[in-house]
């Protein structure tokens, strides 16, 4: 559904407007999980417990901070060969969660975990712990950007705009794909001024469905 189509049964006049705030990442979430592979359960549970006592040591030597692991999950692998469906043993796995807030160590972490067992690397998202406070702004320029359209078309239209009489929210990450708990890219509606910016940067978007009411007609 089209942001402009949210508003079923149309009144007064209704606009739409977002708004981007571009800001540096100041957190990295490392996703990542140790597996293990044997004929057996026990041997799978030993060999995965073995390499995550690896990994944690490192990861307490690097000191590295906040640091989340799941209980050890086993389950039964099976591999496509010849068009038919081959038990090849059972997995073990431990996943792991760091939260780093030294950006220019991530290489080094990364490089780190997998010197020290680790075979799977799920994602790397950099975030912003400021997200609350960027997202409120962001949706209060988008409310800015709604009237502002608004008043351009009431000008157009010889009329006055009135007063709000329905705000609704739109989820910004509907409108774009997502990076982590930001979005990649929303095209504001407010004219800020063209300017090159970071790729490293990650960017929070806000976004509003307003409905005015139309005043009366200028003379």
């Amino acid at each position: 559904m089209n942001p402009e189509q949210l508003i079923q049964t149309p009144f007064g006049i209704n606009v739409f407007g977002s708004s981007i705030i571009r800001v540096e990442p100041d957190i990295v979430s490392l996703n990542f999980a140790v597996s293990r592979i044997q004929q057996h359960p026990r041997d799978a549970f030993r060999d995965v417990r073995n390499a995550v006592q690896d990994v944690r040591k490192y990861l307490d030597q690097a000191k590295v901070g906040e640091i989340g692991a799941s209980r050890v999950s086993i389950s039964p692998t099976f591999r496509y060969t010849g068009g038919e469906q081959k038990f090849v043993g059972y997995t073990a796995k431990v996943a792991f969660h760091v939260l780093l807030r030294q950006l220019d160590r991530m290489e080094d972490i990364l490089s780190g975990i997998v010197d020290a067992g680790v075979n799977e690397i799920t994602s790397v998202d950099f975030q912003t712990t400021r997200l609350k406070e960027i997202r409120a702004t962001a949706r209060r320029r988008a409310i800015e950007a709604a009237r502002e359209k608004a008043e351009n078309y009431c000008a157009a239209a010889g009329v006055t705009l009135g007063n709000i009489i329905h705000i609704e929210d739109v989820n910004s990450d509907n409108l774009r794909g997502r990076e982590g708990h930001v979005i990649r890219e929303v095209q504001p509606d407010d004219d800020g001024e063209i300017q090159a910016f970071d790729p490293g940067s990650i960017t929070v978007g806000g976004a509003a469905i307003i409905a005015f009411e139309i005043g009366q007609q200028k003379p």
